[in-house]
This record gives C-alpha cells, sequence and structure tokens, in this order.
C-alpha cells in the first residue's frame, strides 16, 4: 500500500478520430508532458491508460478508462492526472457520474491545462463550469455537421458505401451504365413475384457482376435501399431520421420502388416455383380470403392444366376459367401496354439526347483495369487461372458497354413522337379493316401471348382480383388496378393518345359493333392528323351527333365509309363523363370492295406493303418499330 499523503498518479491520455490530426493533442504528446509534470512535482506515476480513436460522447466505450477506474476502486493509486478535462468526457450529465464515482473511492482528479483538481471545493465548481464548456462545444461541433452534411446530401454528396448500380464522380453517385442494368433486373423480378432467394440464385447462375455467390441478404439491401430512386434518408429508422428526395439520380422509377416494398410481404420464399401461373398473388380465396397458391397438373393427353388452390378451404379454381371472364380486359391491358411503351419511347429519345454522360470514359475505366491486371499477371501477383477470369469479367463488361454505346446511338436517330404514335395507332387500325385476311390474327392479341408475357402484364398492371362463389361457380367480382395503371391511362387519354371503345346499338337496337372514341382535340390538330392518314388511306372528316347514354349516332357518313374514330367538337369535365347527345367529329375510312387476287394473300408481300409504310412514318429501321408497336 502506498503512502496517502503522496500522490500516486494514473496517467490517462485519449484521442478521438477527428483530434489524431491536430497539434498538440497526439497520445505521445499528452503522455510527454504529465509524465514531465510528475516529474516535477515529485507525484509517482502507478500506470498509464490511453484510450485512441475513441470519442468522449456519452454511450461510447472506453477500455483504458473503464480499466483504470475498477484499479482505482481497488487502491492502486489515488490521483487520475489528465491533460484536459475534455479527455475525461465532455458530457456534462457523464462528468457528474464520474465525479460521484471518484468521490466514492476516494480518488482526486487533476487536470494540468485546466488548472484544478477535485481535491478543492473550487476544482470541483470549475470542473463543472468546464464541463459544460466542453459539452457545448461538441453540440455545436455536432450541430455544425448536420449542417454541412444537410447542405452536402443536397448537393448529391452521399455519404457511405458506393451502392451497386452507382460509381462515384466529384464525391457524387452516377449511374454506372453495366451495373445498374442488374439493379434494374432485381427490382423488375421482384415486382414480378420472385422471391430474393430465386433472384440471388439466378444471378448466381449468371455470375452477375464477377460474383459467383449472391446472397438474399444483399437482395434485401438493394430493394429496400431509397438511393435507386433518387432519394437519401439519413439517420433511417431514428428519432432524427430526414428524408432526401431527387439528391441522386435514379434507376429506377419511385412508383417500381414504392411498389416492391408493397410487394415484400408476398414475395416469401414458399411463392418460388418453376412453372408461369398467369394470376399467381393476384387471386383470394372466396371462402377465406386467403391468398391462393398455384399448381399444375399434365393429363395423359400432354396438355397441361393450371389451378389455383386455397389448402385450408381445400378450394381449386381453374385459371382458365377466370382468363376467360376476364378476356376483354386483359386485351384491353395488353393493348394499353403497347401503347405506354411506345408513348414514351420518344421521352426516353429525349433524355438520351440530353444527357452528357461520356460513355468513351467507362470504356476508358475498364480498358486501364484491364491493362492493371496483365501488370499484376507479369509481375506475379495472382496466376493464369486468376488472371483469365478476371480478364473474362472485365471483358463482359466492355462488351455490355459496346452494346449500351451502340443501342443509344441508334435511338437517338429515331424521329418517333406522340403525333407518330396517334398516326401509326389509326394506321394499323385502318390495316385491320383493308387486309382482315392479315389482321385477324390479331384480333385477339392476348391469346397469341406466351404464359410468361401474360404473367407480367398481370403482375405489372393488376393489384388483387376478388372472387366469389355463386352456385357453385367462382366469378371475378372485382378487379383491383394499380394505381400506376389508372394515372398514366387517364393521362394517355387525356393527351388524345388513348382510345377507349363504345358500343354502338345495331340492329333491333342490340349493343354490337364497337367503336373507338377519343377525347377532344382542337380542331387544326385533327385537321393536320387528317392530312397526314390521307398519304396513305382515303380517310375524311364528318360530322355528326351522339347520345352518350344509349351509344346512337347521327351522322353524315356514307355507308361505303367506316369510323375509324370519334372525337368529340367539345371539352368535358371528365369526373362525371359526357351524357345526353353532344356534336362529334367521325374520322371515316373508304371501304374498298375489290376482288383480291393470290397477291392479296401473300403474307410476305403484304408484310413488305406495310413495311414500307412504316419505314415512310418514321425514317427508321422497320425492325425497330415492330418491337414497339408490337410488345
Amino acid at each position: 500500500m502506498f503512502n496517502e499523503s503522496k500522490k500516486v498518479c494514473a496517467i490517462y491520455t485519449r484521442v478521438s478520430t477527428e483530434d489524431q490530426a491536430r497539434v498538440g493533442f497526439s497520445l505521445k504528446e499528452q503522455r510527454k508532458r504529465l509524465e514531465d509534470h510528475c516529474n516535477v512535482m515529485g507525484y509517482e506515476i502507478y500506470k498509464f491508460y490511453e484510450d485512441e480513436g475513441i470519442s468522449a460522447k456519452t454511450g461510447n466505450h472506453r477500455p483504458a478508462f473503464e480499466e483504470m477506474l475498477k484499479d482505482g476502486e481497488e487502491g492502486k493509486f489515488n490521483t487520475i492526472l489528465a491533460i484536459k478535462l475534455d479527455r475525461v468526457s465532455r458530457s456534462v450529465y457523464d462528468m457528474e457520474q464520474i465525479t460521484k464515482r471518484l468521490e466514492r473511492i476516494g480518488l482526486d482528479l487533476i487536470c494540468l491545462y485546466d488548472q484544478y483538481d477535485t481535491s478543492t471545493a473550487n476544482g470541483r465548481m470549475i470542473q463543472r463550469i468546464m464541463t459544460s464548456v466542453a459539452q457545448n462545444e461538441i453540440e455545436r461541433t455536432s450541430e455544425r455537421t448536420k449542417i454541412g452534411m444537410d447542405g452536402a446530401i443536397k448537393e448529391g454528396h452521399i455519404p457511405g458505401k458506393t451502392p451497386t448500380g452507382y460509381r462515384r464522380e466529384n464525391k457524387c453517385l452516377v449511374v454506372d451504365p453495366v451495373s445498374s442494368l442488374v439493379v434494374k433486373k432485381i427490382f423488375e423480378m421482384y415486382s414480378r413475384g420472385n422471391s430474393q432467394f430465386i433472384i440471388a440464385q439466378e444471378l448466381t447462375k449468371e455470375h452477375a457482376l464477377g460474383k459467383k455467390d449472391w446472397k438474399d441478404s444483399s437482395i434485401r439491401r438493394i430493394i429496400d435501399n431509397p438511393v435507386y430512386k433518387g432519394c437519401y434518408i439519413n439517420n433511417r429508422g431514428k428519432k432524427d431520421e430526414k428524408k432526401y428526395d431527387d439528391v441522386c439520380p435514379a434507376i429506377i422509377s419511385k412508383e417500381l420502388w414504392e411498389y416492391c416494398q408493397a410487394q415484400a410481404p408476398k414475395n416469401l420464399r414458399h411463392y418460388k416455383r418453376n412453372k408461369e401461373y398467369i394470376f399467381l398473388q393476384k387471386l383470394s380465396c372466396p371462402t377465406c380470403g386467403r391468398i391462393l397458391g398455384g399448381k399444375a397438373t399434365r393429363k395423359k393427353n400432354g396438355n397441361e392444366y393450371y389451378y389455383y388452390h386455397c389448402m385450408f378451404c381445400k378450394n381449386n379454381i381453374n385459371e382458365d376459367s377466370i382468363e376467360k371472364q376476364m378476356i376483354h380486359i386483359l386485351n384491353d391491358i395488353f393493348e394499353y401496354d403497347a401503347v405506354v411503351n411506345s408513348y414514351y419511347f420518344p421521352l426516353i429519345k429525349t433524355k438520351i439526347a440530353e444527357s452528357k454522360h461520356d460513355y468513351s470514359k467507362d470504356m476508358n475505366i475498364l480498358n486501364m483495369k484491364k491493362e492493371r491486371i496483365t501488370d499484376a499477371y507479369i509481375n506475379g501477383s495472382f496466376d493464369l487461372e486468376t488472371y483469365n477470369r478476371k480478364k473474362e469479367e472485365i471483358d463482359k463488361e466492355i462488351l455490355q458497354l459496346e452494346k449500351i454505346i451502340l443501342e443509344n446511338g441508334q435511338l437517338s436517330k429515331m424521329t418517333f413522337s406522340p403525333d407518330d404514335l396517334l398516326l401509326m395507332r389509326d394506321l394499323q387500325f385502318i390495316n385491320k379493316i383493308k387486309l382482315p385476311m392479315l389482321y385477324d390474327k390479331f384480333l385477339d392479341v392476348w391469346k397469341n401471348c406466351d404464359r410468361k408475357r401474360k404473367s407480367n402484364i398481370v403482375m405489372d398492371f393488376i393489384d388483387h382480383i376478388d372472387l366469389k362463389q355463386v352456385n357453385g361457380e367462382v366469378l371475378a367480382d372485382k378487379v383491383y388496378f394499380r394505381d400506376c395503371f389508372y394515372e398514366n391511362f387517364n393521362q394517355l387519354f387525356l393527351d388524345g393518345y388513348l382510345d377507349v371503345a363504345i358500343l354502338q346499338p345495331g340492329p333491333n337496337n342490340n349493343l354490337k359493333n364497337k367503336i373507338r372514341f377519343s377525347t377532344y382535340r382542337p380542331e387544326e390538330e385533327v385537321i393536320k392528323h387528317l392530312d397526314r392518314l390521307r398519304k396513305y388511306y382515303k380517310v375524311d372528316l364528318f360530322t355528326g351527333t351522339m347520345d352518350f347514354d344509349t351509344g346512337k349516332i347521327e351522322h353524315i357518313m356514307p355507308y361505303d365509309y367506316d369510323y375509324v374514330r370519334i372525337f368529340p367538337d367539345e371539352k368535358v369535365k371528365y369526373d362525371n363523363g359526357f351524357h345526353g347527345t353532344h356534336p362529334i367529329n367521325i374520322l371515316g375510312v373508304l371501304k374498298e370492295n375489290v376482288d383480291l387476287t393470290d397477291e392479296d394473300f401473300d403474307v410476305e408481300l403484304i408484310d413488305k406493303k406495310i413495311n414500307t409504310i412504316l419505314s415512310a412514318l418514321t425514317n427508321s429501321p422497320i425492325d425497330d418499330i415492330k418491337s414497339f408497336s408490337n410488345n
């Protein structure tokens, strides 16, 4: 046991990460000055306790500090010596707790540069004042840091690790043209009902981005990250959480990101499947309301039949029955999807035209990486197998980038516009009238889709289908569409690029003939559209009236003309729609009753004629146009 009248010191030194670069605050400098002070004052040094790279904020664990207090409780020294009070604590609350603990075990605290010690009343008073000053400083520093970070985030400097799909330029996130395709694929697969497990399996199989083993957790982190919709959340899930919108370039739409978050409870591993079910996750049991699972059976004749099954109520619902009930809705959705792709095509072109991204820079980066691994192999940094694997990964990225550069170059030359879309839709409709032998096969576009295409269409546009059971028969009672379907459909209709089918009374006033009806367009736009149609067919404009309650049309159009589309001759507020009789403008095409020759049934020749029309319309390669118009 030491002499209690003599000071036996535990010397405590600490630097936090931000202090390490400051002159005079290094551990070595603190230790030297405190050791010199002990030599001058005749103090005995028991031990040096050092905490490196640890802040004195509340809640931080400081191993050396805790060890020192434990040794003090065991009576190994009677004084703690530090260079300044803020080395011990910067929190008023924590300092009060430390002071009470030191008083209880009989330890004095001396802070060299603050010129006080807790063995006197004045020293304890100064200690409280200095601790308050230190806490105020750290709180002000924290506020300044938050303000600085707030400004940096708004300027696009997103903190943390660079997410997959991006790279950094001048501290800002920019979309990486290669890895962003993997991110898009993840969100698209997830939005269509694939679980994280299934997505990880597929990416692992493809060795996407050179990774041989994708984990469920990696897929989850990507899906959860709002950065991919252009947003950032600071202190996510905490009391001081703050959201920043549109602070970085988005890889996917906000609507798709939100949909994937809502989809999460459905995308459990038990939905894993090796068959395509058209209505998977969209049907609920008419008895208990649970989501129905899918199952399929193959008969002896080789035909496969698909059902939806409730394991609790033992209900089995034939997929074909639901599909037949919804065939008209599904056809409309299919056409809408094709229109949306075409409608947004010019927006894609505009986006590319305005983009200042230099893909040659990306290519240079990849070529430099390739050179570096070659140099590393020559220098013996890794073996031939590793070199070949790394080179193959880079070559794949180079090929993918070359593909992007080529496609963007082709896309930027196209002249597709919304007016071209309207013209093309009417030309296709007239083609069906003029060439029924060729176009009859397109009357029911839904039936000509494969199961995967059907499944994707339903997943993209339908949120849920309510079923009900009537006299032992299961009926599709209500169809709930995704919000984006309503919003986009309405906008396309209001812009005049989408039609709705209305029924016209036939013989005996039976609702029989479907006529295409568009929203109001100014007279000069209708005339311009008519003039463009006349370059290909005999089309005229006629006036008339329509009773919107019964669908009956009165007009001056000759009977040797067919309806192409109807435009109302006045604007209307669409919250209630038209009621009663209103004036309309009718686009009609002349029926040409001619005898058909063998040449008229030559599908290849007809295709060439149509291609000539479409090529003249767009001045673009016909294969590119087909890929959008026939989606």
